[in-house]
């Protein structure tokens, strides 16, 4: 009921258009019982005593209510479609803006499948319910006012018809808890298909060279035939529900006819009252099917509704703290001291790490793999929030500074390049926003970038492929630096920029790095010793701790962990060129 309120909390802004689509659900509901109510006169007065004027006058109001009815139809189904549509956009957006304030943490325990399905699947489920919502009140008042005629035209048959209700609403109840688990089961089965169609588009080409074709469609056909389990379940509760109500319902209306018949053989009951109680009763029994449908919409909605807001509720990890101050000026000095960092709160991933990096110095992060060299760079930009220490950007902790204002002064071209739907020009310009063609121009110069995008076929406004795959990688690269040559920040985190590429496109990204690099405060996480060896500082992590640091020529001297890594890596290249 909670999840159900909530849900519904969202029609409070819409509350003007609420009120004039209760109004006119209320004429469609009287022009709705208009037909029982004249149905007396039609028996009695027409057909019995054959009067010629109510029959003028009953043909005339009948097609006029009827015309009203249609018009409030319209308009009420109009207006709550306009408000189901709009709490949809805005819960969409909702859950858009969470998405993108939550921490890497959180993307890092979801799946991406799962995540989509939420925002797309789910929101359209409880699209059924804010649609439902139309004929709500509109069936509501029409069961109200069918009850009341039915009590006026004959206590005793309206009495025998209600009894029938409690036993309708029992099998409802029956249905709508076993909906609820089957819906919840249904969008996660629906959350499990867009998972692994995720997965096979993104990795399709390693999918395709480790010739994995049969595997994936295993796995996409068992997640396909679960979803197809789960929605026939729920399909086959769904098909159930109507005919065994309009079962119900036809055994109690014999009943009820029997009962009527006896009483106007009696002479207690006219048989204008009698038919006009039947139509009537038909009415009544036409809102109380569509509440029943409602019933499982909103089990089915409620098992959705929970899934999306438990985006809604995710805790923001990382925001700005109370009194953060914006870092207007950056000179790029930064330290760390005494920082310890782990991802689950128990295994430190750095432990005690301790850094002083003067303005412009290039430091290089080497050591083996799981040494916690992306750690240290993601903990800048706060990616992350470190659980001791202290990590300062010109005396001022990161913590006491603005996210938006920390990020703009902190520039990160990763080894795994992201490039958006867009033209060129667009998906350089994500380095400031603002840029004019001018500069994002001058950007893509000094990046090396400039010859290759003319000869795109529509140079600067030639729309990449999906992630880029219209490029090459050196290309892609060298968009991600010209992005960084535009946003010009002070602080600089680089991720093996010139990993896999061949020669010649890896000495024209060097020659770009070299400027982009220069009077900046550079991080470079190495994976190739010889691309570091010109560094200010190399700084050697070891299962999260700092065991070495210093120039490379003193680290060789010393004859430590690093003069291991660098004459491994040199042996190994030179028995591969050997080859």
């Amino acid at each position: 009921m909670n999840t159900l309120f909530r849900i519904l909390g969202y029609f409070r802004p819409y509350l003007w258009y609420l009120g004039v689509a209760l109004f006119f659900s209320f004429v469609q509901a009287v022009c709705t019982i208009y037909p029982a109510w004249i149905m007396k006169s039609v028996i009695n007065d027409v057909l019995v005593q054959r009067d010629l004027q109510m029959l003028h006058y009953i043909a005339w109001t009948l097609v006029v209510v009827m015309g009203i009815k249609g018009v409030a139809n319209f308009i009420q189904t109009y207006l709550m479609t306009w408000v189901a549509q709009d709490i949809l956009r805005v819960m969409r957006s909702a859950c858009f803006d969470r998405l993108i304030q939550l921490s890497l943490s959180y993307f890092e325990k979801q799946r991406t499948g799962q995540l989509m399905s939420r925002i797309t699947s789910d929101v359209l489920v409880l699209q059924h319910l804010l649609s439902s919502s139309t004929g709500l009140v509109g069936d509501l008042i029409a069961f109200v006012g069918f009850c009341l005629y039915i009590f006026y035209l004959h206590w005793k048959l309206a009495f025998i018809s209600i009894i029938i209700i409690p036993i309708i609403g029992a099998l409802i109840n029956k249905f709508s808890r076993k909906m609820k688990k089957i819906g919840t089961r249904m969008q996660s089965r629906i959350g499990d298909i867009a998972t692994v169609l995720q997965e096979v588009i993104t990795g399709v080409k390693v999918v395709k060279s480790f010739t994995l074709e049969e595997l994936v469609r295993a796995r996409f056909e068992k997640a396909n035939e679960e979803n197809f389990r789960e929605t026939m379940k729920g399909n086959r509760i769904n098909a159930a529900t109507s005919p065994v109500i309009e079962f119900i319902n036809t055994v109690g209306l014999a009943i009820i006819f029997w009962y009527g018949g006896y009483e106007v053989i009696q002479g207690r009951l006219d048989a204008g009252q009698l038919i006009s109680f039947l139509t009537a009763l038909v009415g009544l029994f036409t809102p109380i099917k569509n509440l029943s449908k409602l019933s499982n919409v909103i089990s089915q909605s409620v098992g959705a509704g929970e899934r999306v807001f438990e985006i809604l509720d995710a805790p923001v990890e990382i925001q700005d703290r109370p009194g953060a101050v914006p870092l207007a000026e950056c000179r790029g000095k930064v330290d760390y001291e005494g920082v310890v960092f782990s991802y689950n709160g128990r295994d430190p991933v750095l432990n005690g790490v301790t850094l002083s990096v003067e303005p412009g110095e290039i430091v290089a992060l080497v050591g083996p793999s799981g040494a916690g060299k992306t750690t240290f760079v993601n903990l800048l930009p706060r990616f992350f929030d470190i659980q001791a220490g202290s990590i300062r950007i010109d005396g001022r902790d990161v913590r006491d500074l603005t996210l938006a204002s920390l990020r703009r002064h902190i520039g990160l071209v990763p080894q795994e390049i992201l490039l958006f739907s867009g033209t060129i020009a667009d998906n350089i310009r994500l380095g400031r926003l603002d840029a004019t063609d001018a500069e994002v121009e001058a950007a893509a110069r000094l990046a090396n970038a400039h010859e290759f995008i003319l000869a795109q076929p529509k140079g600067y406004q030639t729309e990449l492929g999906e992630r880029g795959v219209n490029l090459s990688g050196g290309q892609g690269q060298r968009l991600a630096l010209a992005r960084a040559f535009l946003k010009d920040p002070r602080i600089l985190i680089l991720d093996e920029a010139t990993s896999a590429l061949d020669s010649e496109t890896e000495n024209l990204i060097r020659e770009s790095l070299a400027r982009l690099m220069k009077n900046r405060t550079t991080f470079i996480i190495a994976h190739r010793l010889s691309t570091v060896v010109n560094a200010d500082k190399i700084v050697v992590l070891q299962h999260g701790r700092i065991v070495e640091s210093g120039p490379h020529a003193r680290l060789l001297e010393q004859n430590g962990l690093y003069a291991h890594l660098y004459h491994s890596q040199y042996s190994n290249q030179l028995a591969v060129g050997l080859r």
